[in-house]
């Protein structure tokens, strides 16, 4: 039963103590990176004021909002996330554990989808808390700088579209644990399930934007750009969707991606 499956995985994840490590990076890398973000905005911003730079005071002011404190969350958080999902089942057949535990489970789709709801769980409640205290000592970082209500009134949790934001971010966690899991059980290897998505995340989706002849058909339609976005609130480029549609076409792609992984390791395992 799906239940089983769900209280195995759980006993696994929560008596493995890389699992409580990488968490507790997420939150720290976060959080660190948000309350930089919000000190060097907010200097930017004397700065601007100081020399009468009325861009740059804009463009600083634009830097002090709740999107802005997440920037953490979204360069590292996620990059945990997405090699945690993957070692989560390449972990197993590194130590050949993978085939006793398809044998204990009588329809192999329960295993991929267990460890998506365990993990999927605890990667959006650390992403709500990693957004939660990101917002909060970026406001209070800001503060060390500006003391003007109306610049720092952006980073609030009850700023507008603060919780829209910060949504869009767990949706974000969820697809990458989705994604992670997908790719993991199509090749099965540690060092080929990192590469495959550090690469894809890092480098595959910014070559596109420096190719002249495929910078206007190409970036609109790659995963991470549209979901990026969509948690900064813009729209992408030449995108023929606005942003709930990117947050959508995010999560079609890596749920068609854990298909794959699912139908594959039946496949395999059959």
């Amino acid at each position: 039963m799906l239940a089983h499956a769900i209280n195995a995985e759980w006993i696994k994840i929560r008596t493995t103590k890389a699992v409580y490590w990488t968490s507790a990076l997420i939150v720290v890398f976060s959080v660190a990176f948000g309350a930089f973000m919000g000190w060097a905005n907010a200097m930017n911003y004397n700065m601007a004021v100081d020399d009468n730079n009325a861009d740059l005071a804009a463009i600083s002011v634009d830097g002090l909002s709740v999107a802005s404190a997440l920037l953490g969350l979204q360069l590292f958080g996620v990059m945990i996330i997405l090699i945690q999902s993957a070692l989560l089942v390449t972990g197993e057949y590194g130590n050949n554990t993978a085939k006793s535990n398809a044998l204990a489970v009588p329809k192999r789709w329960q295993l991929p989808v267990a460890k998506f709801i365990v993990y999927g769980v605890i990667a959006a409640i650390i992403t709500v808390i990693s957004s939660v205290l990101s917002v909060v000592v970026t406001k209070w970082a800001a503060g060390t700088q500006v003391d003007d209500n109306a610049v720092l009134s952006n980073i609030s949790l009850s700023a507008d579209d603060a919780w829209t934001v910060i949504l869009r971010m767990v949706i974000y966690s969820l697809g990458a644990v989705a994604l992670a899991i997908g790719v993991a059980y199509l090749l099965r290897k540690t060092a080929g399930a990192m590469a495959v998505l550090l690469l894809w995340v890092l480098v595959l989706e910014e070559i596109p934007g420096m190719i002249p002849k495929a910078q206007d058909w190409i970036p609109q339609y790659l995963p991470f750009k549209n979901i990026g976005g969509a948690v900064n609130l813009n729209d992408v480029a030449n995108a023929p969707w606005g942003q709930a549609g990117s947050v959508i076409y995010f999560a079609v792609i890596c749920l068609v991606i854990f298909i794959i992984g699912t139908v594959t390791l039946r496949r395999r395992d059959a």
